[in-house]
């Protein structure tokens, strides 16, 4: 074994430095889309649903639940981070909804959606505005709700009135990168290869109903669906209030930093003052040196969330409630102690 290589996972230092640096950069992801809805849960005015629009094959569900996961994410009182947490350890939920609107109207119809499409589309039309808007009626509280909307349910005038009503987010990817998603056909070969449901893209109704299925190398059908989608692409433009790129290889590849770029572009949207960036900053950073003087710098995570939750904005809050806050961080005896010297010094200065 290699000098400080992980015993456990039997792995290079190497590898565990990166492994803990992507850990790290997780983290501040996550954090970051807490501290986000709990400014948003603040203000009444800003809207807590989020739309997630544009064509099937964009990567839209995975992106919205990433973005999702990132928003509900609540620090554990122990300093874990995300991608350290163990199956046995107990931590905070992370609780959202999140819907599908093609999904529901799979679900609510009496034969296959696309049947259904084909031979009754406004009956099929009827289904798909029940289903969004019964999740816009919806009281979900304070987690966070989105939902991924069929593509050509935008066509209908009453579903793009009940999404404007929310933040609308445009999953935008190019079109030949979608047609290539949505045409998936496996190669042939002998042995045996199945793709899980949740990994198959389908075309959309519209386009199974054209007979563009499996066929990527369907000339004259590929354009009539890029025609189709010119002009699905204009509603998108009118009504989005966010767009992401979601073909880019790095979104493409982990749609966590989908979130990432979402999460930031909300924030500059909503208008979360720089005033209150830098009053965090400023407490983050005095929290950073308190804490490393006592030696439980693994505790700067969810700290800065008891602050949150406290509305505690400087460390003299924090000291005048020191039992509190060890005791809401799990501390261990020892690490009480130190806690509690630590905040004796304030006291005298």
């Amino acid at each position: 074994m290699r000098v400080e290589a992980d015993p456990i996972n039997n792995v290079s230092p190497e590898v565990s430095a990166k492994g803990e640096f992507y850990a790290q950069k997780y983290e501040e992801v996550f954090v970051g889309g807490y501290k986000l809805w709990e400014e948003i849960k603040k203000n009444p005015k800003l809207p807590r649903k989020l739309y997630f629009i544009g064509t099937n094959g964009n990567n839209a569900n995975n992106v919205a639940e990433a973005t999702m996961d990132v928003l509900a994410y609540i620090p554990a009182p122990d300093g874990t981070t995300m991608m350290r947490r163990r199956a046995t350890e107990e931590y905070p939920d992370i609780v959202f909804a999140f819907a599908v609107s093609d999904d529901e109207v799979s679900a609510n119809a009496k034969m296959s959606p696309v049947d259904l499409y084909m031979e009754d589309e406004e009956q099929y039309r009827r289904l798909e505005l029940d289903a969004i808007k019964a999740f816009a009626d919806e009281d979900y509280g304070d987690i966070p709700a989105a939902m991924v909307v069929g593509e050509s349910a935008l066509d209908t005038p009453e579903v793009a009135e009940i999404v404007s009503k929310g933040l609308v987010i445009w999953c935008d990817a190019d079109q030949e990168w979608t047609w290539a998603k949505t045409q998936f056909q496996m190669a042939a070969g002998g042995g045996f290869f199945v793709r899980s449901g949740r990994d198959v893209v389908r075309p959309p109704v519209w386009a199974i109903a054209n007979g563009w299925d499996a066929d990527v190398d369907d000339t004259e059908g590929k354009l009539e669906y890029f025609e189709i989608l010119a002009g699905h692409r204009k509603k998108y433009e009118e009504l989005a209030t966010l767009r992401l790129r979601t073909d880019i290889t790095k979104v493409a590849e982990n749609p966590i930093w989908g979130a990432e770029r979402l999460v930031k572009a909300m924030a500059e949207h909503f208008g979360i003052s720089s005033d209150e960036v830098v009053e965090e900053e400023l407490l983050e950073n005095d929290l950073a040196k308190f804490l490393e003087g006592a030696r439980l710098s693994k505790y700067l995570t969810p700290a800065l969330a008891w602050c949150a939750e406290q509305g505690a904005a400087t460390i003299e809050e924090l000291v005048e409630n020191a039992d509190d806050f060890s005791e809401s961080l799990g501390m261990k005896p020892l690490e009480k102690k130190r806690m509690t010297k630590a905040a004796e010094s304030v006291t005298l200065l």
